[in-house]
């Protein structure tokens, strides 16, 4: 994670610290509400919003625990629709619709713009003014086919025992990538979807997401480590390229990221 020894041990105690706080579980909720209400559309209770909302670099490093039950819940329901004897081919489709429905394409939103961007050919300013766009062109298209199309076709490669653990770990690693990217990034503009994520990320947050994401490991270990690795790369590498090519790592960067690592990881499980 491109940190220290000393950083580590730095950042182990602090965390050490804080879940000794008898608040801390309390301010965990607050988090865990705020990152599902805005990566899901399964509605919680409302006497479940925080008064007071947590800061977002914080909301984000839960983000792996949101996608990873998102992922879980995707699973049961790809596996449930085998067990009705629907078959595979259409038991992937019903799992990415319900996927998609539940809250991943905010996600593939970005996902899409920032194909439209980068097939625009442009840089800076005006490649962040296609991006913004509200309308999807060719690439943009282009670009969600591709997702459904692997997610689906991937995830049909992977063993049935193996469904429910690699839509969880693939999930978590996508909003784990989502984090990396913001770590990484810069923030350089005055507004947009993204500030308050992005320009306030530390290593701290990238190091409690890392420990969220452990949460998803037990359902595969080594497949785990190779997702979170390919997270954790994907991550660094979409906001190096994004930094110097748009200028900085917004919201958009953040949902594609996390689109590229899930499709990566979910090939991990395939293999």
């Amino acid at each position: 994670m491109a940190m220290n020894n000393h950083e580590l041990k730095s950042y182990l105690n602090r965390f050490t610290e804080e879940i000794k706080n008898g608040k801390y579980r309390f301010e965990l909720k607050d988090r865990l509400v705020v990152a599902w209400t805005l990566f899901s559309r399964i509605p919680l209770p409302k006497k479940w919003w925080p008064e007071e909302m947590p800061s977002g670099n914080r909301t984000l490093s839960v983000a792996p625990i949101a996608g990873g039950i998102l992922g879980l819940l995707t699973g049961f329901v790809i596996s449930m629709s085998e067990i009705l004897g629907i078959g595979s081919p259409g038991s992937m489709w019903i799992g990415v619709f319900f996927y998609a429905a539940a809250g991943w394409s905010l996600h593939l939103d970005g996902w899409g713009d920032l194909w439209d961007g980068i097939g625009s050919g442009r840089n800076g300013e005006e490649l962040r003014s296609v991006m913004k766009d509200s309308r999807i062109g060719a690439y943009g298209v282009t670009g969600l086919i591709l997702a459904f199309g692997l997610w689906t076709s991937i995830l049909g490669s992977v063993d049935n025992s193996e469904i429910i653990a690699a839509c969880s770990v693939a999930a978590s690693s996508g909003r784990f990538a989502s984090c990396s990217a913001a770590y990484k990034g810069i923030y350089p503009w005055e507004s947009g979807m993204g500030k308050g994520w992005v320009d306030t990320y530390t290593g701290y947050d990238l190091f409690t997401a890392s420990i969220f994401l452990l949460i998803f490991m037990p359902f595969s270990p080594l497949r785990w480590m190779f997702s979170a690795a390919a997270a954790l790369m994907i991550g660094f590498g979409m906001a190096a390229w994004m930094n110097s090519k748009l200028g900085g790592v917004n919201g958009d960067v953040l949902g594609a990221s996390a689109v590229a690592a899930e499709i990566v990881s979910l090939a991990v499980f395939a293999i």
